[in-house]
């Protein structure tokens, strides 16, 4: 944690700003260990201070690593106001995306003359290159969740509810020795697979429909993500040229990436062949993501993202193709960034699987 602190402060010295006050909790985890709902970080130049309250005591003096830890008993601006460790500040670092307007008008009551600046993506761009622990986590949450992939084919059949799936993902999570979930699971079965986002409802299964399965989970704070579109029995040609296509472009967008390669130029290489196939209109969404202490992290992977990969990010790469009345593909797999490519870390089958 002290590494990631001294970063921080580096980049602090050279805004020349004497604090950064950080707001976003899984930024507070990746810096300090901390896992609970409710904190706050002020970083100097020479030194850290975390701040929480007094239901996290215990916690903060447990899990806190390398910051000063301050439990308030009124409320954090009573305790920036009265602690002389706070008063002096003229200029203060926030996260654009996260810090309130309700937090910077109080912030400007304590400190009328503060200049509020701010930053977008520091932290996260520091945490988007892994060190070998947390690729170790990523890769244990990326392997319960292939052995959850394995079971939960068992359960698909015609007639079982999407809901039921999905919840049983969520159980084998747990059992497997996930923290939980990363996100709510998606299951979205024959029409409804062209919602890429389409949580799992109270339909039923058919036969001859296809399934699209996304979930994840985490392993001590490390997120996992995985898509895979299998069918329910025969399915019609058209729906399993459409997994090719979507199968071809994620290959080779796999096969494409390299470090120093511009993110919206690894897009627009699975893009191109959804594209050429004659399904552009039907790929709305980004190529993928950055994996970290929350499921979506920096870099976007999308046709207007300008980001530059880098040795030893870990990130998605999913395209799909989505046909509003007829279904949808998406395939997706967890990839870490070496000097040699992309390897994938997911080891689910990817041809198309049929039940």
């Amino acid at each position: 944690m002290k590494n990631r602190i001294e970063k921080v402060q580096s980049e602090i010295r050279k805004r020349n700003v004497p604090a950064f006050f950080i707001t976003r909790l899984a930024n507070i985890r990746y810096l300090t260990g901390f896992s609970g709902s409710n904190a706050f970080l002020w970083i100097t130049p020479g030194d850290a201070y975390f701040l929480s309250d007094f239901r996290y005591e215990s916690q903060a003096n447990e899990q806190v690593k390398d910051a000063k830890v301050i439990i308030y008993k009124k409320s954090l601006w009573n305790e920036l106001a009265s602690n002389s460790t706070f008063a002096k500040t003229e200029s203060i670092l926030v996260e654009a995306n996260f810090f309130t307007l309700s937090q910077q008008s109080e912030l400007k009551k304590i400190f009328p003359k503060v200049k509020v600046i701010s930053s977008v993506n520091l932290i996260e761009e520091i945490a988007a290159i892994k060190d070998e622990e947390e690729i170790k986590k990523h890769k244990k949450a990326i392997q319960i969740t292939d052995q959850v992939f394995s079971k939960i084919l068992e359960v698909i059949k015609p007639g079982v509810r999407e809901l039921d799936i999905g919840a049983e993902i969520s159980y084998l999570h747990r059992t497997m020795g996930a923290d939980g979930d990363s996100f709510e699971p998606i299951v979205a079965s024959g029409e409804r697979g062209a919602l890429p986002h389409g949580r799992a409802s109270n339909k039923k299964i058919k036969k001859g429909e296809l399934v699209t399965l996304d979930f994840g989970c985490f392993y001590q704070g490390y997120a996992s993500d995985l898509t895979r579109t299998v069918a329910v029995g025969k399915v019609k040609k058209d729906l399993k040229e459409i997994y090719q296509i979507v199968l071809n472009a994620q290959k080779k967008a796999i096969k494409s990436a390299k470090v120093g390669m511009k993110t919206k130029d690894l897009d627009e290489v699975a893009r191109s062949v959804i594209r050429d196939a004659g399904h552009s209109e039907h790929f709305g969404h980004n190529l993928g993501h950055g994996l970290g202490v929350e499921v979506h992290w920096w870099p976007s992977l999308g046709p207007l993202d300008p980001n530059t990969l880098q040795k030893n990010m870990i990130f998605t790469i999913e395209p799909g193709i989505y046909i509003p009345g007829v279904g949808g593909v998406r395939i997706e797999d967890d990839v870490l960034l070496t000097e040699e490519g992309a390897k994938p870390l997911n080891k689910s089958k990817k041809d198309l699987i049929v039940l």
